[in-house]
């Protein structure tokens, strides 16, 4: 099972990072190609990538192609976060140690809408010459749930949460964001940018998030947003989070979020709760209960459902298999009965960088 699982890994990994830094930015021009320089690795016991100027080239552990994957996909993204910053001038330094970003990639297969591919990218840096208070996005992501700040764990594999239109079609977006300075993350933050898949679609959102810690072991997070996207008009949400811990392996989470868009015309809302369980340091498994409702909808809950998902690490403590399934219960009409289906799905997951800890850190 393992060979199968690296087999899959490596073919999967290396067709998303051929999307990566090809469609990104060559799907807006042919003359966008970051540039790379020759890797020279060092004949020590680390096998250490030699440094380049701005510090894109990370340290590779071995001559493993796993190692080299993840290096040149770090280099490769990172390189094109610099090129991005270099635009707008070279008086100050782009700093790659600071690049974080995370590759997901796999599938979900629907009794209903069959198979599904997934691939989801996010990438944060800082661009020195922009702003220093600035930060870059580049992510293939849902964009209702990105634009109305309502995603449910992210890029979870079983990330069910408020999808108005069609949420399940992931889009590229650019951006860049400003955040207030916070020791607890608390106040406004702003971010403009476009969607470039199928034509280049301009966004803005502003969100005020604020945490209140009820105690040492329970906290509860709000974000209220506006945002804004050409094609949809105008649109607000709010949500919140109750964050219950329970001892040192367990975490009990409530989630709740509404959402009016132009688009819809119609007041939209989800709940859930879940409980993460931790088997060790990075494994885990979690279930969650959902409802997901709609104003204007005949029936007042046309959906629920329960979810169960299982991580853990392969092969490298940065590379994660996930893999889970959701079981829901559907019905568009009061006359008829609810209608169940099953979905099943395996995704992989890439860090670039100490991505968890920095947002730990903020």
């Amino acid at each position: 099972m393992n060979k199968c699982w690296q087999s899959f890994s490596f073919i999967a990994l290396i067709s998303n990072l051929i999307l990566v830094s090809q469609v990104a930015v060559a799907d807006q021009t042919e003359q966008v190609k970051p540039v790379i320089s020759d890797l020279e690795i060092k004949s020590n016991t680390d096998q250490k990538l030699a440094k380049d100027g701005n510090g894109c080239l990370p340290e590779r552990a071995s001559e493993e192609w796993v190692d080299g994957l993840r290096a040149e996909t770090h280099s490769r993204l990172c390189n094109t976060a610099g090129w991005l910053d270099g635009l707008f001038g070279d008086d100050e330094e782009f700093e790659g140690e600071k690049f974080t970003g995370k590759l997901s990639i796999g599938f979900k297969q629907d009794e209903i809408d069959g198979l599904d591919p997934r691939i989801r990218v996010r990438i944060n840096a800082e661009l020195p010459n922009v702003s220093k208070r600035l930060k870059a996005f580049v992510g293939r992501v849902e964009e209702d749930s990105y634009l109305a700040n309502t995603e449910v764990s992210q890029d979870r594999l079983n990330n069910v949460g408020l999808r108005s239109t069609n949420d399940e079609d992931s889009e590229w977006l650019v951006g860049l964001g400003y955040r207030a300075p916070s020791e607890d993350s608390n106040g406004f933050d702003v971010s403009v940018g476009a969607k470039l898949s199928s034509g280049v679609s301009p966004y803005a959102k502003l969100a005020y998030r604020y945490m209140f810690r009820m105690a040492d072991d329970k906290f509860l997070h709000t974000t209220q947003t506006a945002f804004w996207r050409k094609q949809d008009g105008f649109g607000i949400s709010s949500s919140a989070d109750f964050t219950k811990l329970i001892g040192d392996n367990d975490i009990w989470v409530t989630h709740g979020s509404v959402k009016y868009t132009e688009e819809a015309e119609q007041i939209e809302w989800f709940a859930d709760t879940s409980w993460h369980h931790s088997l060790s340091d990075k494994r885990g498994i979690s279930s969650s209960i959902y409802l997901r409702g709609e104003e204007k909808s005949a029936v007042s809950v046309p959906e629920y459902g329960v979810t169960l998902t299982y991580i853990c690490p392969i092969l490298r403590n940065w590379l994660f298999m996930e893999t889970g399934f959701d079981l829901r219960w559907e019905k568009d009409q009061p006359h008829r009965s609810y209608k169940s289906a099953i979905q099943f799905g395996l995704q992989f997951e890439m860090l670039l960088g100490d991505y968890y800890q920095r947002r730990k850190h903020r």
